[in-house]
């Protein structure tokens, strides 16, 4: 898909969270850290615990690339998709087990890992809908629009690190001013954009004006995406 098509999907779908209560165009700006991979990776495992999945890969050409094509290739040599691209549960937990364990004193990361993938399978497809919304905005970063890869495992890991960040063991927790705004971030953006466990009460409770996340009446999402259809159909 060329970029000018991710622009257009992204002007499509915007007016859905800038009009849902709660939301402005500067959360908007705000909630594209979410699909900053890196900088999630640099503040939860300070850099260093999401290089472990490349132990007995040769994805290392992706080492410092945070694009589609190197979580296709991590996730491809740790078998983790099934026929339908979803995730393998029990390979998963095999390869988190394996590589954060109490014997490397990463047990807890490991631990958050897993949670984190229960939260993104609850999820089902919200945060792929997300990434579409914003991915006219950071295309150049995610290369979607380019890459010769497929995005399921991209995200995926995305939805990973956000909540692994947001529930970060505080051992491995890059305590920074930036990294504390980032979980301030999440925290607001995953309320905002219902993209938190349903039933994480406290994190509900602690931020009242985030709205409903994505309730839009039928007749906006017909004035949204007929002129979509039709665009799609002459391409």
């Amino acid at each position: 898909m060329s970029f000018n098509i991710w622009h257009l999907i992204g002007l499509l779908w915007l007016p859905l969270v800038v009009l849902s209560e709660g939301m402005d165009l500067s959360d908007i700006n705000k909630c594209t850290q979410l699909l900053d991979t890196q900088k999630l990776a640099h503040c939860c495992g300070k850099g260093f615990l999401d290089k472990f999945i490349f132990v007995g890969s040769n994805c290392t050409p992706y080492w410092d690339d945070y694009g589609p094509c190197r979580f296709e290739c991590l996730y491809k040599h740790w078998d983790l998709f099934d026929g339908d691209k979803k995730i393998k549960k029990a390979q998963f937990y095999t390869m988190v087990t394996e590589l954060y364990s109490p014997l490397n004193g990463h047990h807890n990361y490991g631990t958050a890992m897993k949670t984190a993938h229960e939260t993104c399978e609850q999820l089902g497809t919200k945060h792929a809908d997300f990434v579409m919304l914003y991915a006219y905005k950071v295309d150049s970063r995610l290369g979607l629009a380019t890459s010769k890869c497929q995005p399921h495992a991209m995200i995926h890991a995305q939805c990973l690190m956000v909540h692994v960040t947001l529930h970060c063991p505080k051992e491995e927790f890059r305590s920074t001013e930036n990294c504390r705004d980032l979980q301030k971030v999440i925290s607001s953006c995953a309320v905002k954009l219902n993209l938190e466990r349903v039933e994480n009460k406290d994190l509900m409770m602690s931020d009242k004006g985030a709205g409903d996340g994505w309730l839009i009446s039928g007749e906006l999402w017909l004035v949204l995406m007929v002129p979509l259809s039709l665009i799609l159909c002459h391409l």
